[in-house]
């Protein structure tokens, strides 16, 4: 039913675009996302004509790491480690205001040891943009097919496969006021891979999609309020797990602070983003347990003193469980960190995060799955710019995973650097669904 509104509504839609395109095309980009559009087509580094281009080559976890697998063997297994990838991203206006916008980035995963580890990686994102005088609209598709670590569930390597479609409408009705709908659909695949004795795919294959409707105001230039109702479904592939197929719903509310320019800044500005609401995780077997409560997007810094800046984060919610025994669990990772400016061309950075697990409850009081974890990370590193486009990161990454009923204990440590050399992709200020803020 939810499939079968949501069509008919694009295809109103599509008229309407289809009939008051011609006289929209001539008038100004004045939404604020439109305005983001144009910024960052601006700033791009490489011009030929119409043509815009960022491109890096990025050098990551360039080291040693004291278990790839934290503890998830009967032994700890180091090595050394070095990712490779050139995030490309490609601009082309197409007009006064349609822009279409190409990210593409291949990306090699090396160890020294651990042949079976090294993975050839690809992130594609094809977008086009249409900036009007009172509409933002953006459609696009994605692929994605990576070897990463998989959840704070599963933190080992895991290649996962996604292909994505989604689209935005943004409809700015005076200076403070604006409205925006947007949908998206995930496939995800998981191949081949196993981890004890459970096949991946068999408890995680599925195809998600999510409907926003979200409502902006900005009472200020440096605050944008927002209250952003949603709704989700989720249907997994394989009969073995379809007692996982889930429908979810959240109202969330927030603020996210607005970047403003240079000469406004005579200080660190408060900087970020603030998403807190309620989700409901019903699962449509009748005999399993739903999941209900707070769920949170916090990634908020501001200035402490001279040349200090402090930061905080949250992330709170319902994440799949690949486990054959359990559905969902509820994942809340919470931390901080300072930076301290040493010089113009350096910069210290430490923080401190904490990360639990919990499963819900079945009759008699037990969890679906026996195990609930724990996570402490302490990360500091040290960042110098060497040119205007080169700049190199030391850091070091101490890692504990601890599982609560057990008492088991793992540790995982990581010492290196990262390098980029180029211009970073651009990023446009633009509504986003749900917690993705």
């Amino acid at each position: 039913m939810a499939r079968k509104i949501f069509l008919q509504a694009a295809v109103v839609g599509l008229l309407a675009l289809f009939i008051l395109l011609p006289s929209l095309l001539l008038a100004q980009g004045n939404t604020w996302a439109g305005v983001s559009l144009a910024q960052v087509v601006e700033a791009a580094r490489w011009r030929i004509g119409d043509f815009r281009a960022n491109i890096a080559l990025a050098l990551a976890n360039v080291g040693y790491d004291t278990d790839i697998y934290f503890g998830y063997l009967d032994r700890a297994a180091p090595d050394y480690a070095a990712s490779i990838s050139l995030p490309t991203q490609i601009l082309l206006p197409l007009g006064k205001k349609v822009v279409l916008d190409i990210f593409d980035s291949p990306q090699r995963d090396s160890y020294l040891y651990a042949k079976k580890e090294r993975a050839w990686n690809n992130t594609f994102r094809g977008q086009i943009h249409f900036a009007l005088s009172r509409f933002y609209i953006q459609m696009g598709a994605g692929l994605s097919n990576l070897r990463q670590r998989l959840s704070p569930e599963l933190n080992i390597n895991i290649r996962e496969k996604e292909a994505r479609l989604n689209g935005t409408m943004l409809w700015q009705t005076s200076q403070e006021t604006s409205f925006a709908f947007l949908y998206g659909t995930s496939r995800y695949n998981y191949g081949e891979a196993e981890y004890g004795g459970v096949t991946i795919a068999e408890a995680l294959n599925r195809r998600e999609e999510s409907f926003d409707i979200v409502t902006y105001f900005q009472p200020s230039s440096i605050i944008r309020l927002f209250l952003d109702g949603q709704y989700g479904t989720y249907r997994f592939e394989e009969v073995i797990s379809s007692y996982k197929d889930t429908r979810s719903y959240g109202v969330l509310g927030g603020l996210t602070f607005v970047p403003r320019k240079a000469k406004e800044r005579p200080k660190a500005p408060i900087q970020g983003n603030i998403s807190l609401g309620y989700k409901r995780f019903d699962i449509l077997e009748p005999l399993l347990v739903d999941g209900s409560g707070f769920v949170a997007a916090v990634e908020v810094s501001a200035g402490l003193f001279k040349r200090t800046l402090g930061r905080v984060y949250l992330s709170r919610d319902f994440e799949f469980s690949a486990s054959s025994a359990g559905t969902f669990y509820l994942s809340t990772t919470f931390g901080g960190g300072i930076s301290r400016q040493l010089s113009r061309h350096a910069i210290f950075m430490y923080d401190l995060y904490f990360g639990r697990s919990d499963y819900p409850k079945v009759e008699g009081g037990g969890a679906t799955v026996g195990q609930n974890f724990r996570y402490t990370t302490h990360s500091f590193n040290v960042t110098i710019r060497l040119a205007r486009n080169l700049m190199v990161t030391f850091l070091g990454v101490l890692s504990n995973r601890a599982m609560e009923e057990s008492g088991v204990s793992r540790n995982r440590n990581f010492f290196g650097l990262s390098m980029v050399y180029g211009y970073s992709a651009g990023s446009i200020l633009a509504p986003v669904k749900g917690l993705s803020r």
